[in-house]
């Protein structure tokens, strides 16, 4: 029994990865190409390109704690096929746009979909179905989103050669169906004990060391936690950093194509080369993680994205190989910093509350990724040029480290880790 509850847990995890990799991979990693043919088709600005994607975060972050609620008392599987319906159904209504406030109201359908069916849906599965490959698993899992990142780019850049922009999003709808609902229906599984099983590799049936899993699973409630100021630590930390990444994946076509005059062309194989490296971001840093302090790795992560930002902020439009050298320096770090982000609060909060907390913690993450797409756009706006702005981001990414830095300092109580460590000794 325990080598089956390991094969399926695996399997799960496969249909979670393709389900992320087009949720993730299309939302959040490839319609931001699509804003320099909307600046052109409908004259809209920096900031009026961007203000949809700023509404997604803020709708997308106020609806975390109630999907956090749903996810802990109701089947996740049945969440995310909602989420991934509406998904479709936006994608195909977005073909459709012709005004800002349509546009406006799609990515608000979007942030609904994606917090039924994005990271803290997809994180809550990974975590009662994995305990001590949970690192790895979760790196599995966030490397999907980088791997639809690699692969979508190019199809809609295909696309729109062909069909132009709207056709191409009419292709991406039926794409994201059929990439979610197959798994939902043959692989995907709510949790382990629906099939009369254990996480991890153990039985549900053999009380294998039931006490110690059991200590895991209590963890703290949400309102023991929110009283810790290592809380509003994390939260810090977290936040700077999503401020940092969603930031940087929302501006950067605008970035290339308009203020540095890269060739059109060459936008979807550099988005696909930074998401197809930070597949090693993700997948190296989950491995890490399962070997070193879970802070340290993260500030790890966060010095190869402030490398990345560094190379951004000083390469030159005509020079493809630091384009594509940036690309894959700043994919690395920004995958590793979204993993390490997930394991950090893991590591802390795993139990029966964690939906409610990671829920909360994504709240206030996406709430500092959408203040941080405004502030970039504004400031590209009012100093003319996007430099700025990459400095205040660095600024981010150094403050975050420091604040973790403090963190670990100051863990007095044995954590998740170590209780996991003392339960394989």
């Amino acid at each position: 029994m325990r080598i089956e509850s390991i094969y399926r847990g695996w399997w799960v995890l496969a249909g979670l990865v393709l389900i992320y990799a087009a949720t993730n991979g299309i939302l959040m990693h490839t319609l931001p190409l699509l804003y320099p043919a909307l600046i052109d088709e409908f004259g809209w600005s920096q900031v009026q390109v961007t203000l949809p994607a700023t509404v997604f975060f803020v709708v997308a972050a106020l609806a975390s704690p109630p999907a956090g609620a749903l996810l802990d008392r109701y089947s996740a599987r049945a969440i995310i096929l909602i989420g991934v319906i509406g998904i479709a159904i936006g994608l195909f209504v977005y073909s459709r746009v012709n005004e800002l406030w349509q546009l406006v109201a799609v990515y608000v359908l979007f942030a609904i979909a994606l917090s039924l069916s994005g990271l803290v849906s997809n994180m809550l599965i990974v975590t009662r179905w994995f305990l001590r490959l949970r690192g790895r698993a979760t790196g599995i899992l966030l490397m999907a989103s980088s791997l639809g990142g690699a692969v979508f780019p190019l199809v809609l850049g295909h696309g729109m050669a062909s069909f132009g922009w709207r056709g191409a999003l009419m292709l991406f709808a039926a794409l994201a169906a059929a990439l979610t609902l197959l798994p939902l229906v043959f692989l995907v599984r709510s949790r382990p004990q629906d099939v009369g099983l254990e996480i991890d590799g153990g039985d549900a049936e053999d009380g294998h060391d039931a006490a110690k899993p059991a200590r895991i699973r209590s963890g703290p409630t949400l309102r023991e936690a929110i009283r810790q100021p290592r809380f509003y630590g994390i939260a810090f930390a977290t936040g700077a950093v999503w401020f940092t990444i969603i930031s940087l994946v929302q501006h950067q076509s605008i970035y290339l194509a308009k203020d540095l005059g890269v060739d059109r062309t060459l936008l979807p194989p550099i988005f696909s080369t930074f998401f197809a490296c930070s597949v090693i971001g993700k997948f190296g840093f989950g491995w890490l993680s399962d070997r070193l302090d879970k802070g340290r790795t993260m500030n790890l992560s966060v010095g190869v994205l402030i490398a990345g930002l560094l190379m951004l902020r000083f390469v030159d439009g005509d020079d493809k190989t630091a384009m594509f050298a940036y690309a894959a320096v700043a994919g690395i770090g920004f995958s590793g910093a979204f993993t390490t982000i997930q394991l950090l609060i893991a590591s802390f909060y795993a139990g029966a509350s964690y939906g409610k907390i990671l829920a909360v913690l994504t709240l206030m993450d996406t709430l500092a990724g959408a203040l941080g797409t405004r502030i970039i756009g504004v400031i590209r706006e009012n100093a003319g040029s996007y430099l700025p702005a990459f400095d205040l981001m660095i600024g981010c990414c150094v403050a975050a480290i420091v604040c973790v830095f403090v963190i670990g300092k100051k863990r007095s109580r044995p954590t998740t880790d170590r209780v996991c460590r003392e339960m394989q000794a």
